[in-house]
């Protein structure tokens, strides 16, 4: 059980970080009539909106990095490797509710401008939260200290 207890850790903390270089959300939005549609993707690391990066990201990566590491440290210890989880559970989760909000508002609040506007989450989001329950699933099959 321990073996299996450390790679479900080490996956978990491994598909946290490889999400944070997917999208999170992804808007398909025509600017103007007749125009194609532009891609507006967010990343944990970058917004790129068609060609252009914005040069000041979200950083949205960096509370999952933290919380991957608590949880490659908890490898050793049980009560780390839950406070780990617990962290990246609540850095997902509100990342989930910020971007099912602005998801929703560009759906409800872009109409007029674009009617075809497309608007859902990226891999990225759902990567993220089979890595949380990767990690809880971790902490379960963790020996006691």
């Amino acid at each position: 059980m321990k073996l299996l207890g450390i790679v479900l850790l080490a996956v978990a903390a491994a598909a946290a970080v490889a999400a944070t270089f997917l999208p999170f959300s992804e808007l398909l939005i025509r600017l103007a009539p007749g125009q194609p549609q532009t891609a507006y993707v967010t990343t944990g690391w970058s917004t790129h909106f068609g060609g252009t990066k914005d040069e000041h990201g979200p950083l949205f990566a960096v509370p999952v990095v933290v919380a991957a590491a608590v949880i490659l440290l908890g490898v050793r210890w049980r009560k780390v490797a839950y406070a780990g989880a617990a962290a990246l559970a609540g850095v997902t989760g509100m990342l989930f509710v910020y971007l099912l909000n602005a998801i929703s508002f560009h759906r409800e609040g872009n109409i007029a401008i674009d009617p075809g506007l497309e608007a859902g989450f990226g891999t990225g989001i759902w990567i993220l939260v089979a890595a949380v329950v990767l990690a809880f699933a971790g902490v379960v099959v963790h020996p006691d200290d």
